[in-house]
């Protein structure tokens, strides 16, 4: 405050002109003082043929995890490409010993909460172990449709 006032007594600018003056100055826009960090970034999502094109000029992508919206934030403000959430987040974020316990439900959590902070990378999601898999009974229906379509 003194140096705001020793700085008001050197220049020609009234005190409220001067305040807007160094409001301007700031690197956070004024209506995320209390909202909470948005991304300066104002790109829409990369796609696919975004990563292709890099790829073929040799322009390194950058990947980084993220399993909360605090993390997904600061990977959207650093302009990362991919954003992959893991099935890791049994261990890292549950304290499992192994990435077998988390569920789908789970991981659908982790990735609802990383697609609202992170508005510009490829959100990449884990299916967790199991999920993708058919039962055997499963399995023998699709072996039968297959043989139908193909014997007719």
């Amino acid at each position: 405050m003194s140096l705001l006032r020793s700085i008001l007594r050197t220049t020609t600018l009234s005190s409220s002109s001067l305040l807007n003056h160094l409001r301007l100055m700031s690197n956070l826009p004024e209506n995320t003082v209390y909202s909470g960090p948005t991304s300066q970034n104002t790109n829409k999502r990369v796609t696919l043929s975004q990563l292709r094109q890099k790829h073929r000029n040799s322009i390194p992508i950058t990947v980084v995890t993220a399993y909360d919206y605090p993390s997904a934030v600061h990977i959207d403000t650093a302009a990362i490409d991919i954003c992959v959430v893991g099935d890791s987040a049994s261990m890292v974020v549950h304290g499992h010993d192994t990435t077998l316990p988390i569920t789908l439900h789970e991981m659908l959590v982790h990735c609802r909460a990383v697609a609202r902070g992170a508005k510009t990378p490829l959100l990449v999601g884990d299916l967790p172990f199991g999920t993708y898999e058919c039962s055997s009974n499963q399995t023998s229906i699709v072996n039968i449709l297959a043989a139908n379509e193909k014997f007719g």
